[in-house]
């Protein structure tokens, strides 16, 4: 079986590096992402491949903690980050990866989440995926309609506010 899930899946109404002004910020990630919370990095450098941070996310009831790294960092193209730690049993890693693929005048952004190394037991990991292909078979659920919205409707990255 395979353990990746096409959460969202949006075409958006602007260039992949207006796009990317959004993706490529994980501080900013809070005013788009309902499930997180905060984003505390590491260092003061500007993200890019290996920056570290803690993110707060909320799944059910509290908040949890998490290290994260971005792995991959292809500007106006692709950003794969790694979590670990939170609920995920010790050794385990979820990917999350966003892709732009430039159509025309408009972006095509793409989220997916990678369950392979996330230690979670077979049946949760099955009962995500098949839960997801029943309820959101065409991917247009989830925080890429979020920022659809934020974007086509003229807001400024937030960190650029």
């Amino acid at each position: 079986m395979k353990w990746q899930i096409v959460t969202g899946r949006a075409r958006i109404i602007a260039a992949p590096s207006a796009v990317w002004q959004w993706v490529a910020q994980p501080r900013g990630w809070v005013s788009w992402i309902p499930k997180i919370e905060d984003v505390v990095p590491y260092t003061l450098d500007a993200p890019g491949p290996g920056w570290r941070f803690r993110i707060a996310y909320r799944m059910q009831k509290r908040a949890r903690l998490a290290e994260a790294e971005l792995i991959e960092f292809e500007p106006g193209r692709r950003l794969v980050c790694r979590t670990t730690g939170g609920d995920l049993k010790p050794g385990g890693e979820i990917l999350e990866t966003y892709t732009l693929e430039a159509d025309e005048d408009t972006t095509v952004l793409t989220h997916a989440i990678d369950l392979s190394g996330s230690r979670m037991p077979l049946i949760a990991r099955a009962a995500a995926v098949v839960l997801n292909g029943m309820f959101n078979a065409n991917a247009r659920l989830g925080h890429v309609a979020n920022l659809k919205q934020l974007i086509e409707d003229g807001l400024p990255p937030p960190l650029s506010r």
